[in-house]
């Protein structure tokens, strides 16, 4: 068998094909654990504080340093209100689910063949002729040798890399939400109006 068949016989169209469908199948896995993770985010809810008030008010204290002198201190007070807690989807408080998305994809094969073949032949041949005076003696003698060495060796190895990045949700998948301060209307002002 010769190297250029043996790195034909390599299943590269199958390990692409393969690689493709088990990305697909990933990302349509990872894809369906971010909408599900959504769906949870909505329904689940949590009591916030929307707000906490400080104020802050200067305090002054006289201070006896003795000898009927007094020294006046001043200092601050705090006074901290807050609102009643309200329900929040875990959404609205700001929890959204990550979504991910494979980037890169390698295929990497390595092949190291190798092949031998020796041959060897000897082929040794004698004669020898002989007159004695009377009877004629022949003598022939024939070496052959034969030798044939032949080795095969392949290692192959491969490698599939593949790179998950996160990415932003779908701007459609998460809420706008639109948040209405009625509080300036206290003070005859217009409402804010904000949206996130």
């Amino acid at each position: 068998m010769s190297v250029g068949q043996e790195l034909l016989n390599v299943p590269f169209p199958q390990m692409v094909q393969s690689l493709a469908m088990a990305i697909a199948e990933g990302q349509r896995a990872l894809d369906r654990s971010s909408v599900d993770t959504a769906r949870l985010l909505a329904e689940e809810e949590v009591d916030l504080i929307e707000e906490i008030h400080e104020v802050i008010k200067p305090a002054f204290n006289d201070v006896d340093v003795g000898g009927g002198e007094t020294v006046r201190v001043t200092g601050a007070t705090v006074d901290a209100t807050r609102t009643d807690p309200a329900p929040y989807s875990l959404l609205q408080a700001g929890l959204f689910p990550t979504f991910y998305q494979f980037t890169e994809s390698i295929i990497e094969v390595k092949m190291s063949i190798s092949t031998r073949t020796s041959r060897t032949r000897e082929l040794e041949a004698g004669a020898k002729l002989g007159v004695n005076y009377g009877p004629v003696s022949f003598s022939a003698h024939v070496n052959f040798k034969s030798s044939q060495t032949y080795s095969y060796s392949a290692e192959g190895s491969s490698l599939l890399r593949t790179t998950l990045k996160p990415v932003p949700p779908p701007a459609r998948l998460n809420p706008r939400i639109i948040t209405v301060n009625t509080l300036p209307t206290l003070l005859g002002q217009p409402p804010t109006v904000t949206t996130g």
